[in-house]
């Protein structure tokens, strides 16, 4: 059981990592638009970096950190919104 429950967290951390490296790249490709060796290096990059800096903690506080990512992002979507439509 102790087994199952360190194989989902260490699923939920690395879907996570991905998730957030996979959108900040995402931005990167449309600010500088560079190819598909770029993007999929700097996919791995930071979802590495992002994977060992979220290493240490557990399930809650990586819901959070993504809690706070998700909320950070509609933020930035309404700045983006209420600036195209000034």
């Amino acid at each position: 059981m102790k087994k199952i429950k360190k194989l989902n967290l260490l699923l939920f951390k690395i879907f996570s990592a991905l998730c957030f490296a996979y959108v900040v790249t995402l931005i990167g490709q449309e600010l500088l638009s560079y190819g598909l060796f770029s993007f999929v290096f700097l996919l791995l990059s930071v979802g590495l970096a992002f994977f060992y800096l979220i290493k240490p903690y557990k399930f809650f506080g990586v819901f959070l950190i993504d809690l706070f990512l998700v909320l950070l992002a509609v933020f930035l979507r309404f700045y983006v919104i209420i600036a195209y439509n000034s």
